[in-house]
């Protein structure tokens, strides 16, 4: 009950300051959609082709504007805030409420993933009504989309989470948490398609967790993937999930073992 009221009073206040949302969106979109769009253009006239690797110059201008609205649900581009309460000492706090800390550190990030899926689906329709819809996008591709974005969200949690958890013993996580966060838009399909990626590079992403972060929800709801390969990446995100999960409650009982509680 304490998470649910968590989560709606994250919820009124985010949709309360919903400007540095678009703010934030509109300045990433300039710059990501400017620089992709001169490069891809230029990559399609000089093939002299109509599709590569699937994408036409239209669904690859779409996957990069889906791509910072997807970070933002998955909350990809920021910790979830669990290393700065173990620095300020204001952990202590949670420590002493009825309910678990990652139960409202969750409803928290689901509260500001669900501000941003809906954002997400309000953008879609108004591409769509513009440009028009790409083929294989539909209901279906929307339902399997949204069902890779919570997945990617919780994975991303939970990644983060075991991160932070570093800060029990480390001054300062932000730089080993810019590194996760390069090689989540590498690998993970933010800096381009993993389909233009070699062969042997796919199988080997195929193992790892980034690319349920990113390029597997957009594939999704761009309709690019089956129900086998959806179910394939679901629980690829699950098996990193439990993984991430593990780790993160290992290191949160020996963490709290030195924890002081004074801050930093």
């Amino acid at each position: 009950m304490i998470a649910w009221r968590f989560y709606l009073n994250n919820l009124q206040r985010l949709v309360s300051y919903r400007a540095e949302f678009w703010i934030g969106f509109v300045g990433t979109l300039i710059s990501q959609i400017g620089v992709a769009y001169f490069l891809w253009r230029a990559i399609f006239h000089a093939r002299g082709v109509e599709t590569l690797r699937g994408y036409t110059f239209g669904g690859m201008m779409l996957y990069y504007l889906l791509v910072p609205l997807v970070e933002r649900v998955g909350h990809v581009q920021d910790m979830a805030g669990f290393s700065g309460e173990i620095y300020d000492g204001g952990l202590s706090r949670y420590l002493l409420y009825p309910v678990s800390y990652f139960r409202i550190k969750y409803a928290a990030n689901l509260a500001q993933a669900t501000v941003y899926l809906c954002q997400l689906v309000l953008i879609l329709l108004g591409y769509g009504i513009a440009f028009g819809l790409p083929a294989g996008f539909s209901a279906v591709s929307i339902l399997q989309g949204i069902i890779a974005l919570g997945a990617s969200a919780t994975l991303c949690f939970f990644l983060s989470a075991t991160v932070e958890m570093v800060a029990f013993w480390a001054d300062n996580v932000w730089s080993l948490w810019i590194l996760v966060r390069m090689t989540i838009s590498l690998l993970g399909g933010g800096m381009i398609p993993l389909t233009f990626f070699p062969v042997w590079a796919r199988a080997a992403l195929a193992w790892l967790p980034f690319g349920s972060l990113i390029d597997f929800p957009i594939r999704c709801l761009l309709g690019k993937t089956g129900w086998g390969e959806w179910m394939a990446g679901l629980l690829s995100a699950f098996a990193w999930t439990g993984i991430f999960g593990a780790a993160t409650a290992v290191l949160w009982r020996r963490g709290l073992k030195s924890y002081a509680g004074v801050g930093i």
